[in-house]
Parts: C-alpha cells; structure tokens; sequence
C-alpha cells in the first residue's frame, strides 16, 4: 500500500528557500558595503594624502619664492654697486685727465688770448670761449690745441668782433669773440711708460 505525505513540504520548501535567499541577499549587501566603504576607505586616504603632499608643495614653493626675492633683491643691490663702482672707477680715471688738460689749457694758450669759459662735459667734449686781440691768434690757438696730447678735434665754431671793448694796450680796441669745440683724447703711451 503506498504512502501520502500529508505534510505540507511545499511550504516548507518555499520558506527555506526565501531564507536562503534573504541569508545571500543580506550577505551579498554586507560584502558590498564592505567592498564599498573599503573603496572609500582608500580613496579618502589617497584624497589625504595628496592634500598632505599639496601643503608641502605649497610650503616649499613659498620658500623658493622668498629665496628668489632675496636673490632679486642681492642682484639688484649687487647691480647698484657694480654702477657706484663704475662711476668711482670713471671719476679716478678721470682725475688726473683733468689735471693734464688744464695744464694742457695753460702750455697751448698763447699770449693775447683770454679764456672765459672752459666747459667739460661727461662725454669728453670740451667748450673753449673767449676773445683775442687778433684773428691770427685763435688760429694759432686752434693749431696748438689740436698738436696737444690731450686735446684733439678742436674748431671754431664762432666768431665775430667785440667793438670797443678794453685792451692791455689801448682803453678801447676792437677784440675777437670766439667759440672753440674739442674733444678730450688719451695721450699715446711712450716708449719710457712701455717700459715701466
């Protein structure tokens, strides 16, 4: 004689498997968050890290721009003392230039001629103004000054009569205004400066 089971199987079937799938769906959520909060764990901690690595960038990059600024700041005074040493260096070779022009001014200055005014400029270029008694006189000025060793290029580049003006001579003669141009230039070495 056969047997019926009058259980109810089915039921029991349908519930054991919900519960299997509740137990995966659970576990399947359980394994994600944790896969999920274990990609955010190591992104927050890239994320902090590279802040970490920004900060010291910006710190450096902040030392490195005040170092630069101090640089500019040595280039810029070494700059100032390179132009004051320059222009001490100008003035002492200068110095004694002036000494031999006016002595120069003096040698080439003939008798009959009166200077009165001698201007020197930065660019070596040298005003002569003052009268003669004759126009024979500025033109051996004029060939004088251009013989010197210090002076050269030296023209006339005005002249006229000065009417009734005092002389050595005669309480009123006719004297000659002139203007002359030159130019400072350096003596050639001899042959006794060669050898020292």
């Amino acid at each position: 004689m056969r047997r019926i089971n009058l259980l109810p199987w089915r039921d029991e079937r349908r519930q054991k498997l919900q519960r299997n799938f509740v137990v995966h769906l659970v576990s399947s959520v359980v394994v994600a968050l944790a896969i999920g909060g274990g990609i955010h764990l190591y992104m927050q901690d890239q994320l902090d890290f590279q802040d970490e690595r920004n900060q010291y960038l910006n710190g450096v990059i902040k030392d490195l721009d005040r170092k630069i600024q101090s640089i500019n700041e040595l280039k810029k005074k070494k700059n100032e003392l390179i132009a004051r040493m320059q222009v001490i260096e100008k003035l002492q070779s200068s110095r004694p230039i002036i000494v031999h022009l006016m002595e120069e001014f003096v040698k080439t200055l003939p008798d009959g001629i009166q200077l009165t005014k001698i201007d020197i400029t930065g660019d070596k270029k040298i005003a002569l103004q003052g009268y003669a008694d004759a126009q024979a006189r500025v033109a051996d000025y004029l060939r004088q000054l251009n013989a010197s060793d210090y002076i050269g290029g030296a023209v006339i580049v005005g002249s006229g009569i000065l009417a009734n003006s005092p002389g050595k001579d005669s309480p009123s003669s006719n004297r000659y205004v002139f203007s002359i141009t030159a130019s400072v230039k350096t003596p050639k070495p001899t042959e006794d400066s060669k050898e020292q």
